[in-house]
């Protein structure tokens, strides 16, 4: 059985027993990113052809719960209809390597943008969204019916997609937050009072169609969508939605994905797709797909610290993006668009932890030269750090505040708490409070009463918690 390290040799077994001769594997690395599947790549030899392949593997624990029959059911019924890898064998309970993976061919020659990288499709921004956005539209036309993923995974009533993928995701905030999440609480409340129209079309979701997915050829041209590890059958505004959240926009509001406008990435997905985008739904679907993401985040956060704190990539997606997709939801919420304000720091300390971030940045580079994947874990490393020194500036500031504003709000209905100035002890007071407050915001939209005033704490609490992206 496979330990936790992958080797050729390991594949080479596997492929000689499948195809009946003698393989040699060659150039096997694993791949930076991506936290649901240890991804490799590598090149065997059978004698007479060499295949590029690239291998998914379940980890031992990962962060989102799906299973590799389904991603690969996906790329199965995905093909001809988007640009994906031709799919090339499932083992579901691991054979030589241990536990479950599949193979796919590897297609060369293109580039996938960084999720947070700034302006990353240049003068070609336009014409890959369209590709990008139309292909999404063919996805959303096509009938599954049928389909390898159609036959592995259930399909819900159209009226009910909403409510499976709700369902779904609040339970994943249950069960992962180590904290109370009183923003998400407010928009899991919001969508269930206003339940979007039953879906047009029962239709193959990608569940992660977005720009970091993506590989492209430089040019505008869309090679191959990647990552089909949360696909499922659903409303296909949801995947619409997903692509549409500020959190995918480089930093370039109002630039879906980093590619277009989007209104036109609208009217794109709805020549393609023939479907139309009626405002309500697409308000809801929205609103979902940040909800959507801070459960993920959420999630994120929660495998780091119970992984033992190993993958940074975890931590920057709990910590970085979820504050940032809180200030998402808080502006869907109060019905204001999202506009990111940039604090950077000045301290001594920031200093220091800025010093130690350019440090580890160089020392990843370095590396990275030889190994891909090491060096990006101290990339990742090094960004820690720079957003560690923007936190370091303001963390009690920011603690302060929201208890005092929370304090404001609750009136009477405050929690008693212990005074602390340490980061513990703050942490501990505004959980308690933010617990009353989920409460006291339940009991008013029950009543029908005003909720301004959450609302506007809401944004103002994730303004104070942002974080600015430092690259």
């Amino acid at each position: 059985m496979s330990g936790d390290a992958l080797t050729g040799a390991e594949i080479e077994a596997y492929l000689g027993r499948l195809w009946q001769r003698t393989v040699k594997v060659e150039g096997l690395a694993r791949i930076p990113g991506g936290a649901s599947r240890e991804t490799y790549r590598f090149d065997a030899h059978d004698g007479e052809k060499t295949h590029r392949l690239i291998l998914r593997r379940e980890p031992a624990k990962g962060l989102i719960d799906t299973e590799s029959e389904t991603e690969f059911r996906a790329y199965q019924s995905a093909a001809g209809v988007v640009p994906v890898p031709h799919a090339v064998v499932l083992e579901r309970d691991g054979a030589e390597l241990g536990r479950p993976f599949f193979i796919m061919e590897r297609i060369e020659g293109g580039e996938v943008a960084g999720s947070f990288a700034r302006d990353p499709f240049g003068t070609h921004c336009q014409t890959l969204g369209e590709d990008f956005f139309g292909a999404l539209g063919r996805l959303a036309a096509h009938d599954p019916a049928g389909s390898p993923l159609a036959q592995h995974a259930s399909a819900p009533a159209p009226d009910q997609c909403w409510r499976v993928a709700l369902d779904y995701w609040e339970g994943v905030i249950d069960e992962d937050a180590l904290s109370p999440q009183p923003i998400a609480k407010a928009a899991i409340r919001w969508l269930r009072a206003n339940p979007p129209p039953p879906a047009q079309r029962v239709a193959i979701v990608h569940g992660d169609y977005r720009s970091g997915n993506v590989m492209h050829d430089g040019a505008g041209k869309m090679l191959a969508m990647f990552d089909w590890e949360m696909a499922h059958l659903g409303d296909p505004l949801e995947d619409l939605g997903w692509a549409l959240d500020p959190i995918w926009d480089h930093f370039a509001p109002g630039m879906s994905c980093g590619m277009l406008p989007r209104d036109e990435a609208i009217a794109v997905w709805e020549r393609a797709s023939g479907l139309k985008v009626e405002p309500a739904a697409m308000r809801w679907w929205s609103l979902f797909a940040s909800v959507k993401g801070i459960a993920i985040w959420i999630s994120a956060f929660r495998e780091f610290v119970d992984g033992g704190r190993q993958d940074p990539v975890l931590a920057v997606s709990g910590w970085y993006t979820a504050r940032r997709q809180d200030a998402i939801i808080a502006a869907q919420l109060g019905g204001r668009h999202y506009d990111p304000v940039p604090v950077m720091p000045s301290s001594d300390l920031a200093q220091v932890l800025i010093g130690a971030g350019i440090a580890a940045a160089g020392a990843g580079e370095k590396v990275g030269a030889v190994d891909a994947f090491a060096g990006s874990t101290l990339t990742v490393a090094a960004l820690l750090a720079l957003l560690g020194a923007q936190e370091a500036e303001k963390a009690a500031a920011w603690r302060r505040a929201d208890i005092a504003d929370m304090r404001a709000l609750l009136g009477e209905d405050a929690p008693v708490t212990h005074d602390g100035e340490t980061l513990d002890a703050l942490d501990g007071i505004w959980a308690a409070l933010a617990t009353a407050l989920i409460a006291q915001h339940d009991a008013v939209a029950e009543a029908g009463g005003d909720e301004t005033p959450f609302f506007d704490f809401y944004r103002e609490s994730a303004a104070r918690r942002e974080l600015a992206w430092p690259l």
